[in-house]
């Protein structure tokens, strides 16, 4: 499995618990880990598009 399909798994997973937390403060603590999760796979898109580009 590459890494981005597991992250988009992860980020999938942390923003289906924060949607149904009933606490705010743990419901945030899941969409900041959604957030983290997708900034690296923003990361590795882009790293990958450039070894793709040949650079």
């Amino acid at each position: 499995m590459d890494k981005a399909a597991y992250l988009k798994r992860r980020r999938a997973t942390e923003l289906n618990h924060a949607h149904v937390a009933t606490c705010p403060r743990k419901r945030n603590q899941h969409e900041e880990q959604a957030r983290a999760y997708g900034k690296i796979i923003d990361v590795l898109s882009r790293e990958q598009q450039d070894a793709a580009r040949g650079r």
